[in-house]
């Protein structure tokens, strides 16, 4: 019995010695810069952590998914696509943005130690394999703001100032990486709940204010960054915008043709043409709305005038229905007009292209009236 005692006691002192002495890693945030692709857009997060004792440096990245998931497109547009906490080791991190030509920059946080495990230790958690996955939301559940969540849940951080008013909606913040025909298809996607105002907490989405907001951010009465480290410079990245055939000129040139061609009456071809294409346009959004779980989709207003009703209007015209054609066309002209004064009133985003859009098909609509 004494010897069982004394093995006993021995054990437990080397687990409280092994606990004691356990080594505490450094944590940061790594902030990765856009890229060409779409999918890199608005950049990129990660949370680096780093052992130093035991030369282990470890990346954990909840942006991965598998592109081998079945109906992997069909899962996206509906919102059922699962992403994943994963693990990388850093040089393999590293070398995917140095291939890109992309920037990294690195944020030490100035966790205390208790705070750095019980971190840690979440992150284990969430690793786990009945808890890596998730459901993607780009606003609100993604790879920046699953780690804004994990680090000022552990920091002692000004919680007010987080929920003081940005002056922004998320729309603003959306458009200030896209515009072109990105940002025309884009816009034409999301609903009116990304036109409200939100608060500083919430701008922490996108990586870029994620890494400012930490750089302003307190850990009770110290700065939560003590440290920032460039590790990749940020290469040259494409312009995405052409003038030239940007929506607004593109539309704008086809607004004149097809006002043209229906005040000499002629190409009728055209005219039919743009509203098939719009009721087309119409009923994928529509069916899109109707199927998806992605919230930021909701609420669009875009219906009024990306119809499918357009298509029966170029059916009606085309079969010269007169009576039926008038009645559509009427009913058009109640959308629009209902289209615009939502923009005006602001509770949703209007892009430029869209209003020439709506130009061209009350013109078009009128015209049938008469």
């Amino acid at each position: 019995m004494r010897r069982t005692v004394t093995i006993i006691i021995i054990l437990f002192s080397l687990l409280v010695a092994k606990i004691s002495f356990a080594e505490v890693p450094r944590v940061s945030l790594l902030t990765c810069t856009p890229g060409n692709e779409l999918y890199s857009t608005f950049g990129h997060s990660a949370l680096r952590i780093v052992y130093t004792e035991s030369a282990r440096d470890l990346v954990f990245n909840f942006g991965l998914f598998d592109f081998n998931t079945p109906n992997f497109y069909t899962k996206f547009m509906r919102g059922k696509l699962k992403y994943m906490l994963g693990i990388q080791y850093m040089n393999d991190f590293i070398y995917q943005y140095q291939w890109e030509g992309r920037g990294v920059t690195e944020q030490v946080l100035s966790l205390d130690s208790a705070a750095t495990m019980k971190l840690i230790s979440k992150l284990d958690y969430l690793y786990r394999p009945e808890n890596r996955y998730y459901l993607y939301s780009f606003l609100y559940k993604n790879c920046t703001s699953e780690l804004r969540d994990l680090i000022f849940d552990h920091a002692e951080s000004d919680s007010i100032s987080l929920k003081k008013m940005s002056g922004k909606t998320n729309r603003d913040l959306i458009n200030e990486y896209i515009d072109g025909w990105t940002g025309f298809g884009i816009n034409i996607l999301l609903g009116s709940t990304l036109d409200k105002e939100v608060d500083v907490f919430q701008t922490m989405f996108l990586p870029d204010y994620l890494y400012n907001e930490l750089s302003l951010a307190s850990n009770g009465n110290k700065p939560l960054v003590v440290q920032e480290n460039l590790i990749l410079e940020s290469g040259k990245r494409d312009d995405i915008s052409r003038n030239l055939f940007s929506p607004l000129f593109v539309f704008s040139l086809l607004a004149a043709i097809i006002g043209f061609s229906l005040i000499k009456r002629r190409f009728r071809v055209l005219d039919l043409s743009f509203l098939t294409f719009t009721g087309l346009l119409g009923l994928f959004l529509g069916t899109l709305i109707l199927i998806t779980e992605h919230r930021e989709l909701y609420s669009n207003f875009n219906l009024l005038w990306c119809n499918p009703l357009y298509l029966l209007l170029a059916l009606s015209s085309a079969l010269k229905w007169r009576k039926s054609e008038r009645v559509l066309a009427i009913a058009s002209l109640i959308a629009l007009s209902s289209m615009v004064i939502i923009w005006v009133s602001g509770i949703q985003y209007a892009e430029p292209g869209y209003v020439i859009i709506v130009l061209i098909l009350a013109f078009s609509s009128a015209y049938k009236v008469r």
